[in-house]
């Protein structure tokens, strides 16, 4: 019996905790605590901790297929890459589209950036969660330089408040979570402005219930008390920021008041928020990429540099990520280029019949709804690369088995901005392959075989390192230790645990304040009288790991215990839950601990407003 300890990285979520990967006889047999990364310092939620049921799920695709008379046959790797590349040659750039995923890694983002760009001439690429991170990274360069989080996650512990807007990190982000609860045992104040009584509002000192939606009003009012009882940080404001008149005029109206009627609260736990806070030195801001709208980054940008709660440890705009490699996709460019489509254009440009052929690596975009999956359905091509048959691949042309993390080389960036090592452990399953193997092969089949010669994963990252300025002087070898480096590098010597420290990356050095206005949504009435608050779905690898599913067997909406009643729903009741784009029946979780009026579900349902409706046997 041979075992083995080999470092790696959590495949799930953009905490990006390390975990030791088991290795028994040759198989991944499960997960040993990795005590010195500083991420999480050996503890992991259950998602990391099971990470091996998905990798040795018996639904693995373990060689490629192509649809035949509308059934999938078996194929062998050469005739798989022939189909695509006589289907890829005969489509033009501009009607061919790129789908990337936040899951993959840094090289795998790398090589099909420049494979879409050079052999498919096309600019249409995007990686998936772009969705719901673009708006909130455009936030966070627009207002400091640079779109990424300020801080690390180690800070949150020494703050003395945390604000968590949009977030809930003990469920969602769980060691991320766990800086909160050691930074409330040391004596910080926890607000958290949630609708539902989650497990991180449970920690919170003030928990403000406001109605979905209305995240930018209650941080512009906390902006505006504490601007009116001048505790905004003068000096700061003055020497390191700019239009701080604009700002400050865009929220002389979001009185405690105002923001009470707009967000359904006590108009005092506004004003308590903003005591708490303007006091507090340092204070961080806890927001997600999912939630994070532009304007509520730029929001709560606003209340950083109004406290002065930038350029310093414990502080900052703190971006949780849903995905292990979503700041690193964008960094090492699976974004649009110019002219380009970014996912939901693709999405319509398919439907449209403008796309074409799509190449989807690493993602199942027709989970997002009926839509994307009657779009993929006009395509003449379709080609998904994936561990997993998923909903997209059922729908392609070819489908190409891709090799998990544990089964090859690369690096990951966390939402902190650590760039981190994945290590093969086991070999791949069936005839699977790294991604950015395969999309080499791919390359050469369509003619480029001297553009797409690698020998290795490091090989890809050190042309990354050439390219990226923020990975300068990065290379494997420095990151073989378990902390790893933090971008911007500093040559590779060391990371930077908190950026801005001397001036923002604005072209003046200084950071932008931005007129942030609260915009009404979409309002409850009397067709959709309830709000929704979304929660964080599961996905392709939850879906494929038997301990979550039988922690979480099936989706479910939560349903104030007095709004269920009136309904005439039960615990464990079918329910329709309907909306302008469409209907979903879902479980009932009757609870106390969401408010009256609120219903919150799946983030996949597109929807702001709802009714419900129980399903009897009869329907």
């Amino acid at each position: 019996m041979e075992f083995k300890y080999v470092p790696s990285t959590c495949p799930y979520c953009g905490n990006g905790c390390g975990i030791n990967l088991v290795v028994k006889d040759g198989q991944f047999a499960g997960i040993s605590p990795w005590q010195r990364n500083p991420v999480n310092e050996g503890k992991v939620c259950i998602r990391g901790n099971k990470s091996f049921e998905f990798v040795n799920s018996p639904n693995r695709l373990t060689t490629p297929l192509i649809k035949k008379d509308g059934k999938f046959v078996e194929a062998s790797w050469e005739d798989a890459y022939k189909e695509i590349a006589s289907a890829f040659k005969a489509v033009k750039g501009d009607a061919i589209g790129v789908v990337a995923s936040a899951r993959n890694s840094n090289e795998d983002s790398f090589v099909l950036k420049n494979f879409a760009a050079n052999v498919l001439k096309t600019a249409n690429i995007d990686y998936c969660g772009r969705r719901c991170n673009a708006d909130a990274v455009k936030g966070l360069a627009d207002a400091f330089g640079a779109g990424a989080t300020t801080n690390s996650l180690a800070d949150l512990e020494t703050a003395q408040a945390i604000l968590v807007v949009g977030s809930n990190p003990l469920e969602e982000n769980p060691l991320a979570g766990r800086r909160i609860i050691i930074a409330k045992q040391k004596g910080a104040k926890i607000i958290v402005a949630d609708a539902r009584k989650t497990p991180t509002a449970r920690l919170a000192d003030i928990h403000i219930a406001c109605n979905p939606g209305t995240g930018v009003a209650v941080v512009n009012g906390i902006i505006s008390a504490i601007i009116k009882a001048g505790k905004e940080n003068k000096d700061f404001i003055a020497k390191k920021t700019s239009n701080f008149d604009k700002a400050k005029a865009a929220v002389a109206s979001s009185t405690p008041e105002a923001v009470a009627k707009i967000a359904g609260i006590d108009a005092a736990l506004i004003t308590q928020a903003a005591e708490i806070f303007a006091a507090a030195q340092p204070a961080a801001v806890v927001t997600s990429a999912g939630a994070g709208s532009g304007d509520l980054i730029r929001a709560l940008a606003n209340l950083q540099l109004v406290t002065g709660n930038v350029g310093k440890a414990g502080a900052g705009v703190n971006l949780l990520r849903g995905k292990s490699n979503a700041q690193g996709a964008a960094d090492v460019g699976a974004v649009p280029g110019e002219n380009g489509l970014a996912v939901p254009a693709m999405i319509d440009a398919a439907a449209a019949g403008r796309i074409k052929a799509l190449y989807v690596v690493g993602e199942n975009i027709a989970s997002a709804g009926a839509h994307v999956t009657d779009a993929l359905g006009k395509l003449d091509f379709l080609v998904v690369q994936d561990l997993f048959l998923t909903e997209t691949a059922a729908k392609a042309n070819v489908v190409l088995p891709s090799a998990s993390f544990a089964e090859r080389d690369g690096t990951v960036t966390n939402a902190e901005r650590r760039v981190q090592r994945i290590r093969k452990a086991i070999e791949p399953v069936g005839t699977s392959k790294a991604d950015w193997q395969i999309i080499c092969d791919i390359a050469k089949a369509m003619g480029h075989e001297k553009d797409f010669v690698f020998k290795d994963a490091e090989a890809i990252f050190n042309e990354i390192a050439k390219a990226v300025p923020a990975y300068a002087g990065i290379n494997y070898a420095k990151l073989e230790k378990p902390e790893a480096i933090q971008w911007p590098a500093a040559g590779g010597v060391f990371g930077t645990a908190f950026l801005y420290a001397d001036k923002f990356s604005t072209k003046d050095g200084k950071a932008a304040f931005a007129a942030v206005e609260y915009k009404a949504g979409e309002a409850a009435g009397a067709e959709f009288p309830f709000m929704v608050a979304a929660q964080w779905p599961m996905g392709t690898l939850s879906m494929n790991s038997a301990s979550i599913v039988r922690e979480w067997p099936y989706p479910v909406v939560a349903i104030n215990k007095e709004d269920a009643h009136a309904q005439g729903i039960i615990n464990g009741d079918a329910v329709k839950v309907s909306g302008k784009a469409g209907s979903v029946v879902l479980a009932a979780k009757v609870t106390a601990e969401i408010k009256q009026g609120v219903v919150s579900m799946p983030a996949g349902f597109a929807a702001a407003a709802v009714k419900l409706e129980k399903v009897t046997e009869e329907a």
